[in-house]
């Protein structure tokens, strides 16, 4: 069975780089600061405590934690936004940034106010259904794309599934840090049945595989957009 050809498009502009390019720029130094402001963030929550901002007059340091908290989001945010810009013209798909970006910089506070901020054991395997069953479907188009695809297409398509198996499975190990069996969130089973060094391996475990899966997408990308640039007319 022969493979199906797949047309690469020239490259065409539609006059969005430059305003992508500024996306990217004050995303970059969201992310930067965000991240410089941790161990600050981390000095003033030992001192002080949460901020309590529903009432009274609200001094600047106060907002030290939230610029920790929603800076490196809304600077992913504007980084994904600014990758769409340039292209081909605008597509459906692009309306969906700022819907997607509003829910990824707010959700700490968005998810509560919709959901309620009570510990119900649903919330979690609901939300490990749609993990589970999103991933296999994943798993399943990109195993038929995977057949149809030129074979120096190939290697990229598998990092990429295999970044994406590694954020399903720190997913499960997430929702098992926060429930049963490590209890993060009910401090007095995880007291009781002194979970707690099996907790901090599982939000180890987590870090290693995020970092891990972000890494093979990564590479994935990079090498599929190696490939188009040199399936390019001229290249």
């Amino acid at each position: 069975m022969s493979q199906a050809t797949v047309s690469i498009p020239q490259r065409r502009s539609d006059g969005g780089t430059s305003t992508g390019k500024g996306l990217w720029l004050a995303g970059i130094a969201l992310i930067l600061l965000a991240m410089t402001a941790g161990k600050s963030v981390e000095g003033y929550l030992e001192a002080n405590g949460m901020p309590r901002l529903d009432g009274g007059p609200v001094h600047p340091i106060q907002l030290l934690p939230l610029l920790f908290a929603f800076a490196f989001p809304l600077g992913l945010a504007l980084c994904a936004a600014g990758a769409m810009r340039p292209g081909r013209g605008r597509e459906p798909t692009q309306l969906l940034v700022p819907v997607v970006g509003l829910l990824a910089v707010a959700a700490p506070i968005l998810v509560p106010v919709l959901l309620g901020r009570e510990l119900v054991s649903y919330h979690f395997g609901v939300g490990g259904i749609i993990i589970a069953l999103a991933a296999l479907g994943a798993f399943a188009a990109l195993g038929r794309l995977r057949r149809g695809l030129p074979r120096g297409f190939v290697p990229a398509l598998d990092l990429g599934l295999l970044g994406l198996l590694c954020f399903a499975a720190a997913a499960w190990f997430l929702c098992g840090s926060a429930a049963m069996p490590s209890f993060l969130l009910m401090p007095e089973r995880m007291a009781a049945l002194q979970t707690l060094p099996f907790a901090i391996g599982q939000m180890k475990s987590v870090l290693v595989l995020l970092a891990l899966g972000w890494t093979l997408v990564m590479l994935g990308a990079m090498l599929a957009a190696r490939r188009v640039h040199l399936a390019q007319p001229g290249a």
